[in-house]
C-alpha cells in the first residue's frame, strides 16, 4: 500500500471531512498493513502538512490562478511539504505526487506536474517582507494559524509571546510520563529507562514527571503500570490539589483518568474518590487505567456534571476537581487539526458550559474544602476571567493559587489551573 497515497486520503478526511487527525491516523495505521519505515512517513506526512499547511499555501499560491479541487489541493501541499520540510529527492517527490493524481485523471497529472516544476524552477515568495506590512498576517502565514486566531491570541498576549506560543504549537512535543508512586519510585524508573536504553529528560517542576524520546507502550514499564503517560501541565493539577491521605474527592470531567489516578497516588489509596464522565465508553477506558495501574480507592460514576448536584448534598466534599471542557487551546501541538476546525461559536460554547459547570458544583465542597478548577487553554476568557467572575459572584470562595502555564514556558502544554478554598 501506497504512504503517501493514504497519507493524501487521510489528509482529505481531516481537512475536509472535520475528522480528528489523530482518530484517522490511527483508523489508518490499523485498517492497512505497511512497513515500519513507511508507518512513519505516512505519520509524518499527514502532521507535518497540517502543521504548516498555511505557509505551504502560502508558498504555492503564485503558480494556483484558483484553488484545486480539496483532493489535488491537498496533494499540492503533501509535496510540497515534502520539498520543502524533508530531506527527500525532489524527482521523487514529483513521480510520486504525479502517479497518485493519475489514478484520479491523466489531465489532474499534467497540472500537478505542471504546478510542482513551477514551484520548483522559482524561490520561495517572500514571508519576510510581510511582517513589515501586516504583523498578524505575518504570524497567521509563518505558523499556519489562522487570522482570526491569531488576533484571539493577541487580545490576551502581547506580540512576542503569541510568537513564542505560536512557534511552540509547531513544534512537536517528546511524550512526558508519571511514575506511578502506588508501584515503584521515580529513582527505580530512571535505572529501568537507563537500562532499557530509552533517552529521558528528569524534569523538576513537577514531583514524579519524567519526559521521555523514544515510544514506551510496548515496555513492562507501561504494562505493568509503573508509568503512565500524562503531560507535565496535567500532573500539576493534581499536584497542586494535593489532598491529604483519607480524603474524600470528587473529579468531575475524569476521562481518561490520569488525575483521578494521581490523586489516588498522592493520596497513597486511601480515603475515596469518585471519577466522573458522562459516556459509557470513557468510564470503561478509567476502569482499564486505575486496574493497570493499581488504583483501588476510586469509583467510577456515569453522570453530566452539571447534574451531580442532583444526587450529590451540598457540603460533601473535602476536595473538587474540575478538569471542565475547553477549546483545547494549550495542546495544539498535540492537535494539529484544531487550530483549522475551532471557531468562535465553538469557543463560546465551551465558556457557557464551563460557566454552567462551576455554577452547579461549586457547592458540592465542604466549607474549608478546596475546589480547584483548571482547562488546557490559554484563552483567559476561560481561565482567568472565568475565576474573577465566579468570584465576584460567590465571595465564600477565595483562590489558594493560580498558575497559568503558556506551551513555551515548559515544552508541555498550556494550561490554567486555580485552587479555591470555600471560607464560608
Amino acid at each position: 500500500m501506497n504512504a503517501r497515497k493514504l497519507a493524501v486520503e487521510a489528509i482529505d478526511k481531516i481537512l475536509d471531512k472535520n475528522a480528528y487527525s489523530n482518530i484517522i491516523v490511527n483508523e489508518f495505521l490499523t485498517k492497512y498493513e505497511l512497513s515500519n519505515e513507511d508507518k512513519n512517513l505516512f505519520t509524518n506526512l499527514i502532521y507535518g502538512t497540517l502543521q504548516n499547511l498555511m505557509t505551504i499555501e502560502y508558498y504555492l499560491s503564485p503558480y494556483l490562478k484558483k484553488k484545486p479541487k480539496h483532493y489535488i489541493m491537498n496533494l499540492l501541499c503533501m509535496s510540497v511539504y515534502q520539498l520543502i520540510y524533508l530531506n527527500i529527492p525532489d524527482y521523487a517527490v514529483l513521480d510520486e505526487s504525479v502517479k497518485i493524481a493519475r489514478l484520479k485523471d491523466s489531465r489532474l497529472a499534467s497540472f500537478v506536474n505542471g504546478v510542482l516544476r513551477n514551484f520548483l524552477r522559482n524561490p520561495l515568495k517572500d514571508l519576510e517582507g510581510l511582517k513589515k506590512k501586516d504583523k498578524v498576517k505575518y504570524l497567521s502565514i509563518k505558523y499556519s494559524h489562522p487570522e482570526w486566531l491569531v488576533l484571539f491570541f493577541l487580545k490576551d498576549y502581547s506580540f512576542d509571546v503569541v510568537e513564542k506560543i505560536l512557534i511552540e504549537n509547531n513544534n512537536v512535543k517528546n511524550d512526558a510520563i508519571r511514575v506511578n508512586t502506588l508501584k515503584t519510585t521515580k529513582e527505580e524508573v530512571l535505572e529501568l529507562l537507563t537500562k532499557e536504553g530509552i533517552p529521558f529528560e528528569d524534569v523538576n517542576i513537577v514531583k514524579n514527571g519524567v519526559v521521555i524520546k523514544k515510544p514506551i507502550f510496548e515496555t513492562d514499564l507501561f504494562r505493568k503500570g509503573l508509568i503512565t503517560i500524562q503531560d507535565i501541565s496535567s500532573q500539576m493539577v493534581s499536584e497542586v490539589a494535593n489532598p491529604k491521605e483519607g480524603s474524600l474527592v470528587i473529579d468531575l470531567c475524569s476521562a481518561p483518568g490520569g488525575k483521578a489516578a494521581h490523586v489516588s497516588a498522592i493520596m497513597n489509596n486511601t480515603g475515596k474518590i469518585y471519577a466522573c464522565d458522562i459516556y459509557p465508553a470513557k468510564i470503561r477506558l478509567m476502569k482499564s487505567l486505575f486496574k493497570r495501574l493499581g488504583v483501588k480507592n476510586v469509583s467510577c460514576e456515569q453522570i453530566d456534571a452539571r447534574l451531580v448536584k442532583n444526587v450529590i448534598k451540598e457540603g460533601t466534599f473535602d476536595y473538587v476537581i474540575a478538569d471542565v471542557p475547553c477549546s483545547g487551546l494549550g495542546v495544539i501541538s498535540h492537535k494539529v487539526d484544531l487550530k483549522y476546525h475551532i471557531n468562535m461559536d465553538s469557543i463560546n460554547e465551551i465558556v457557557s458550559l464551563q460557566e454552567e459547570i462551576l455554577e452547579n458544583t461549586h457547592n458540592l465542597v465542604k466549607i474549608g474544602g478546596y475546589f480547584t478548577y483548571s482547562t488546557c487553554t490559554i484563552n483567559k476568557d476561560e481561565n482567568e476571567y472565568m475565576i474573577k467572575k465566579f468570584i465576584e459572584n460567590h465571595p465564600n470562595f477565595e483562590v489558594v493559587e493560580e498558575k497559568q502555564i503558556l506551551p513555551h514556558m515548559y515544552g508541555s502544554d498550556g494550561f490554567y489551573i486555580c485552587k479555591l478554598l470555600r471560607t464560608k
